[in-house]
């Protein structure tokens, strides 16, 4: 039985996926490409545009680990929930990822086009560089912001048209990002914590957004995906779809996210998620999800 804790029915569950790297689109996307087929559901992905890695960003990253206390810095027992580099992109991505560092909405058209034409839901993630966004985007001012989005959002749009969603890397917002999903006619945005969407507060704390924040509900510690997080913990499989089932079970609307560098190269983990959820759950993308929200919570 679902439990839903409101109303009766199957229960609504989306899973969306954050595309950043060459691993993501050679790799992993393909693969999904396949599952979706194969099951006859559509998913979301949130698509890079621009490119993954950044010298400057990452150099001061480091840096500012290296000064760091050593009780402050990101080796602690946040990072045993995260896969390295390496074992999520291979050897071979991440070389490619440092020395060509493509424009992946560029390099990788091809692929981007055949998700969108065949019917997943696509997405933005970001603007030029992810790196930059997801560990400087307050560095970057109002100006700044506008100038990094501005041309993967039209390079997006003048192929796929206006993108319902937006999700931002690393779950990095501020309120100018905020304001920048209503100026440009975003219908949600997939950033904020919460259990259900909702109109996040403008500035003033007096008004609300148009767009509607749709949270990721089933996650795993210090927003590591539930998969990545039971690879990098060790866990068994079976233990991995088995926690990943309970939480979708504990709501009646789940949103579960992750990237295609793990759950697409481990396809068959992630397929055995909605093969026990058979009967009980439709998987539908995003934009769908919140439309299925709306209905059942009156906001049609």
């Amino acid at each position: 039985m679902v439990s839903t804790g409101r109303g009766s029915g199957r229960g609504v569950f989306a899973l969306r996926f954050d595309v950043d790297s060459v691993t993501c689109l050679e790799r992993g996307v393909p693969a999904l490409l396949k599952l979706g087929e194969r099951r006859g559901v559509r998913f979301t992905f949130f698509v890079n545009m621009g490119r993954s890695f950044s010298w400057r960003h990452t150099v001061a990253r480091r840096l500012g680990s290296m000064r760091a206390p050593a009780t402050n810095r990101d080796t602690g027992p946040s990072q045993a929930n995260k896969l390295s580099a390496t074992a999520k992109l291979g050897r071979g991505g991440v070389l490619k990822t440092v020395l060509m560092n493509p424009r992946l909405g560029w390099r990788y058209r091809s692929t981007l086009d055949r998700l969108f034409h065949e019917g997943h839901e696509l997405g933005l993630h970001g603007g030029s560089n992810h790196a930059a966004w997801q560990y400087a985007l307050d560095e970057l001012g109002e100006e700044g912001l506008e100038r990094h989005i501005r041309p993967s959002f039209a390079a997006f749009r003048d192929r796929y048209g206006q993108p319902n969603g937006f999700a931002s890397p690393g779950f990095r917002y501020n309120d100018a990002v905020l304001d920048l999903m209503d100026d440009e006619g975003f219908e949600y945005a997939s950033d904020m914590a919460g259990e259900q969407p909702f109109r996040p507060p403008r500035r003033d704390g007096e008004s609300r957004h148009a767009h509607f924040q749709v949270p990721v509900n089933v996650i795993g510690e210090d927003t590591v995906p539930v998969i990545e997080q039971g690879l990098a913990l060790g866990r068994s499989s079976a233990r991995i779809v088995r926690d990943a089932v309970e939480r979708i079970r504990a709501r009646r609307f789940a949103l579960m996210y992750g990237h295609p560098y793990v759950e697409g190269v481990q396809w068959r983990l992630l397929d055995a998620i909605p093969t026990e959820l058979s009967g009980d759950y439709e998987t539908v993308t995003v934009a769908e999800y919140l439309r299925r929200w709306k209905e059942t919570a009156g906001h049609g």
